[in-house]
């Protein structure tokens, strides 16, 4: 039973954190990488799919929903071995995420034109605005779910 309260809390934590990426990070997006990132997309329809349906906008939001959901487990998983305050292990634990986001962004990018190559050097960009806003986010937002151990005392921890 702890495990699906655990579950639980988890989803909320995450429902919440996506909120904060798109009603704090969408602005800064907006104003920022928003056009440069999709400037591309018309100009190669064979490889995205510009006729952008309902179907795809949801299923763009589980992936998302997804992609947070797996670095707040990682972060929720590893912070106990983490040190220095919350925010400080947020930070570090969503830095190694990001890593490997722009790492996968990197393979990916590999694959096509150098003109398709800037929509992924855009989504690192992207992912350097949202990897540390959601850090500090989760930093906040936390400690109302799970009670964090206390700092220089990692095996305190309460999952």
């Amino acid at each position: 039973m702890r495990s699906l309260e655990t579950f639980l809390k988890l989803l909320f934590l995450v429902v919440l954190l996506n909120l904060v990426r798109y009603f704090v990070g969408g602005p800064i997006e907006g104003m920022t990488i928003m056009e440069p990132m999709h400037r591309v997309m018309p100009r190669f329809p064979e490889v995205f799919d510009t006729a952008f349906t309902r179907t795809d906008f949801a299923i763009s939001l589980f992936y998302n929903f997804m992609l947070w959901f797996t670095v707040e487990l990682v972060f929720h998983l590893l912070h106990p071995r983490l040190r220095g305050p919350l925010w400080v292990r947020s930070l570090k634990s969503y830095g190694l995420m990001l890593l490997f986001f722009c790492s996968l962004a990197a393979v990916y990018m590999n694959h096509y034109t150098a003109e398709v190559k800037s929509f992924y050097l855009w989504s690192m960009v992207d992912a350097l605005i949202l990897f540390p806003l959601l850090a500090l986010a989760n930093a906040l937002l936390y400690p109302l779910f799970f009670r964090p151990p206390r700092e220089g005392n990692p095996a305190s921890s309460t999952p």
